[in-house]
């Protein structure tokens, strides 16, 4: 709004209408004279803007309820269906894409498998373009309910410019094609874009009911290792976007990635395998293509050998969260991947291997298992959805 147009009686129409929708927002139902008695402004007036926002469809009455004078009166909420957001996670191996209402809530969610790195960055546009107009198609909803849509995306993201680096290697090479100016190209709603790690560190934080003063360390492990911090409610990027870049980080048996991704857990077991004394020759465990699916599984069997090299390997992880809480001690440290997701089997070695920690954090692992990402996406979505209804 410029100067000229502050002291208009439009734009105090509007800024009258956003007071009384941000009451009704932060403060749930209400009746037209409490929101005239919290805000100050006249019965008229707020007769006038309800009015207002009934008709954009922002506002919608609900029930009744008894006032001072024992009337009913009736009562005012937000209509989280008045728009929806797509929260987007643009992984190695297969894109997951969701619709949520104005109020966080998923309403449709879908997967596409990623397409090959060989097809070309238009190729690739058009076939993120249409997955999405598919998602919107299937939930009967059209460009014009959408406020803005925001994608995780698995690379160093600058918060200055969009600009993508660093990216896991299945999808090297698509830099330009997930940088912010280029999404914001393909979609006619506003688009944001952020790391996928810190994106699942703002679901975890946003969504746990933790207190908003305590920070949080987000450890994702998988093909892939990355971290996330929130401190005081915001995500923590650092420089150029780089805060969190965890797989550089150097242990004592070497990088932290080649170290606890699932490539590397796969050749601890196999030295481990190899080492052991009286092990079957056909021991899954000693063979080269097992999983850290099946590590993990057998170790849930009762497998001992797959035991120590989970034991080995928490010693390790333990390592490596030890010195990343010795700079930022963050009050938890949320487990995340394929790998992190294993609590019932990570939680309680790791609690035995930092025992002895100063400043050890709360250990747990995510509950939302591979829809982090999208959750986060979908808060940072809704931010920039509330600014454009506000017209900030």
């Amino acid at each position: 709004m410029n100067m000229s147009s502050a002291g208009t009686p439009k734009a105090m129409r509007n800024m009258n209408e956003m007071l009384i929708l941000n009451r009704i927002i932060a403060g749930g139902p209400q009746s037209r004279a409490d929101l005239s008695r919290e805000t100050g402004l006249s019965k008229p007036t707020i007769s006038s803007a309800v009015t207002q926002l009934i008709g954009r469809g922002l506002v919608q009455e609900t029930g009744r309820a008894e006032n001072a004078q024992g009337r009913k009166a009736t009562l005012l909420e937000f209509n989280r269906k008045c728009y929806y957001v797509i929260g987007a996670d643009l992984g190695a191996t297969r894109i997951r894409m969701s619709l949520a209402d104005m109020g966080g809530e998923i309403c449709h969610y879908k997967q596409l498998a990623m397409p090959a790195d060989h097809l070309a960055e238009p190729e690739f546009q058009a076939f993120l373009v249409q997955g999405l107009e598919g998602l919107l198609a299937e939930a009967g909803l059209h460009w014009d309910s959408i406020q803005a849509a925001a994608f995780g995306i698995p690379g160093v993201v600058n918060p200055a410019d969009g600009e993508v680096s660093e990216l896991v290697l299945p999808l090297r090479g698509r830099e330009a094609a997930l940088k912010l100016a280029n999404l914001a190209q393909l979609l006619p709603v506003p688009v944001v874009t952020e790391n996928d790690v810190n994106l699942a560190a703002l679901a975890e934080y946003t969504l746990s009911g933790a207190e908003k003063n305590r920070s949080l360390l987000y450890f994702s492990i998988g093909e892939g290792t990355g971290g996330g911090l929130i401190i005081g409610g915001e995500i923590y990027r650092g420089l150029g976007g780089g805060a969190g870049e965890l797989a550089n980080v150097v242990l004592s048996a070497g990088r932290l990635e080649d170290i606890l991704s699932a490539g590397g857990l796969k050749q601890l077991a196999s030295r481990i395998a190899a080492a052991q004394q009286n092990v079957e020759a056909d021991s899954l465990l000693a063979r080269p293509g097992v999983s850290a699916e099946q590590i993990f599984n057998e170790a849930r069997s009762g497998n001992v050998l797959a035991e120590s090299v989970l034991d080995a390997y928490c010693r390790l992880l333990a390592e490596a969260l030890g010195s990343i809480c010795a700079v930022i001690a963050p009050d938890r440290a949320v487990l995340g991947g394929g790998i992190g997701g294993n609590g019932d089997l990570l939680l309680h070695r790791l609690e035995a291997e930092l025992a002895q920690l100063q400043r050890k954090p709360q250990l747990s692992v995510s509950g939302r298992g591979d829809k982090d990402v999208v959750l986060g996406a979908i808060q940072i979505a809704l931010q920039a959805a509330f600014r454009r209804i506000r017209g900030q």
